[in-house]
């Protein structure tokens, strides 16, 4: 198993929030979409703060990345992978961020090759750490099919930043991907398995494709990684929680019936579990 050395998977379970530099002081930080010089490049977000915000309560972040060929307006419009509002039943009221991919990348993709959009995420976060009140120890990681992409590659170097993360439909090749640290992270995947774009296996590939992610994380995660996983064949959504994993590391694969979507009902039901099961396993931590 990987070391927990400057992963936050190595804190208890709900342990209690470790207070940003913006804690106790009051924000001008408004919502809406708004630019950040990062790696000397002006680059934009949208942010959504509770409106009763409260300078002395540190809040979960929400780092959310949008799909290809898309915005962080269509992630705001889906009010953040449906997280929102599971947020505001609960009672439990969080920051919300989607970044935006470079305008000049084909097909609004983040990159691929460079490590521009970490430099992004490093440098939102600085900001919204010295600016807002957020809990250190619970800075979450989201996004869909190239978002999902960039939430994973996230994942392998910056588990010291990102508490848990959920890649839905994700894949890992396309993507820039750093060296990774190997360390533990907390992390669920969904992938439906008629997804021809972000497959569960890509062809006949043995290290690309859904299946793969899961396998890196759980082995780094300390888990006890199936030989086969299970995946969903018939009826409604299957998750599997591998067992062994570290406390602090849980990890999570959700399959279904379905192709490459973010949005999926069970047989009978009306309602899209994937943000429930997301929110399910953020809110664990």
């Amino acid at each position: 198993m990987a070391g927990t050395s400057g992963s936050l998977s190595s804190l208890p379970l709900k342990n209690p929030a470790v207070p940003s530099a913006g804690c106790g002081k009051a924000t001008t930080v408004t919502n809406g979409k708004k630019t950040i010089t990062s790696g000397g490049m002006q680059r934009t977000y949208i942010i959504d703060i509770p409106s009763n915000y409260d300078m002395n309560k540190p809040y979960r972040f929400f780092y959310t990345s949008h799909w290809i060929s898309s915005t962080a307006e269509a992630v705001q419009q889906q009010n953040f992978y449906f997280l929102k509002p599971l947020a505001t039943a609960a009672n439990e009221p969080a920051i919300f961020l989607a970044p935006q991919a470079l305008p000049g990348n084909p097909n609004g993709t983040w990159d691929t090759s460079k490590n521009t959009d970490h430099i992004l995420f490093d440098d939102i976060l600085a900001y919204v750490k010295e600016n807002l009140c957020i809990d250190t120890t619970r800075v979450f990681a989201t996004g869909f099919s190239f978002g999902g992409m960039m939430t994973y590659s996230l994942s392998v170097n910056h588990q010291k930043d990102i508490r848990a993360a959920v890649g839905i439909a994700p894949a890992n090749y396309n993507i820039y991907v750093p060296t990774k640290t190997h360390q533990p992270i907390a992390w669920m995947q969904t992938t439906g398995m008629s997804d021809t774009t972000c497959p569960w296996i890509n062809g006949s590939s043995t290290t690309q494709g859904a299946k793969y992610i899961g396998i890196e994380h759980g082995t780094d995660n300390g888990c006890m990684v199936p030989s086969t996983i299970p995946t969903w064949t018939s009826g409604a959504h299957l998750c599997v929680d591998f067992t062994g994993c570290m406390t602090g590391a849980p990890t999570k694969i959700c399959t279904f019936n379905g192709g490459h979507t973010n949005q999926n009902n069970d047989p009978g039901s009306s309602t899209n579990w994937i943000p429930q099961e997301s929110w399910n396993f953020f809110t664990k931590f």
